[in-house]
C-alpha cells in the first residue's frame, strides 16, 4: 500500500525548456526572460521575466540561485535564496530550499521542501507593484540597463 510509485510531479510542469543553464556554469548578473529557462548551475541575480512574456523558471535539484525571482511559473527542486514573485503557480519539490519571502497565485509543495520566510497568496494590486519595483530596481543596478 505504501510502496507504490505515485506520481511525484505537481501540476502541470514543463518538460522542455529554450535555455538550459548547465551544472558547470556560473552566471552572476541579472536575466530578462522571454520564455522558459532551467538552471542546472549557479546564477547569482535576479531571475525577471519579461512583461511582455510569460515565463516559467525551473530550479533543479544541485542548483543554487541567489537573487529574486519573477515569473509566471516557478519550480524549485535545489537552493533559493531570495524571495519569488510569481502570478501564477510556485512548486517546491521535495529536495527545494528557499530562503526567501514568495508571493504565488497557487502553491504546490511536496513532503521535505523547506522554507525560510513568508507566504503570502497573490493579491493582484499588491503583487505587481512589489514586481514593478523589483524590476526598476534590478534595472538600476544592471550596467547594460
Amino acid at each position: 500500500m505504501f510502496n507504490s510509485k505515485a506520481n511525484k510531479n505537481l501540476g502541470k510542469s514543463v518538460e522542455s525548456f529554450e535555455t538550459i543553464i548547465g551544472a558547470s556554469l556560473r552566471v552572476d548578473g541579472n536575466l530578462l526572460l522571454r520564455n522558459s529557462v532551467r538552471i542546472d548551475g549557479v546564477v547569482n541575480g535576479n531571475i525577471l521575466q519579461d512583461d511582455e512574456h510569460e515565463a516559467t523558471v525551473a530550479i533543479a535539484k544541485g542548483a543554487t540561485v541567489t537573487g529574486d525571482i519573477r515569473a509566471k511559473h516557478v519550480i524549485v527542486s535545489g537552493i533559493l535564496r531570495g524571495n519569488i514573485f510569481s502570478s501564477d503557480r510556485v512548486e517546491l519539490l521535495e529536495t527545494a530550499f528557499v530562503t526567501g519571502d514568495i508571493t504565488y497565485g497557487s502553491l504546490g509543495t511536496q513532503v521535505g521542501a523547506r522554507i525560510d520566510g513568508k507566504l503570502r497568496q497573490a493579491d493582484s494590486d499588491s503583487s505587481t507593484h512589489t514586481a514593478e519595483a523589483l524590476i526598476a530596481q534590478a534595472m538600476q543596478k544592471s550596467p547594460a540597463a
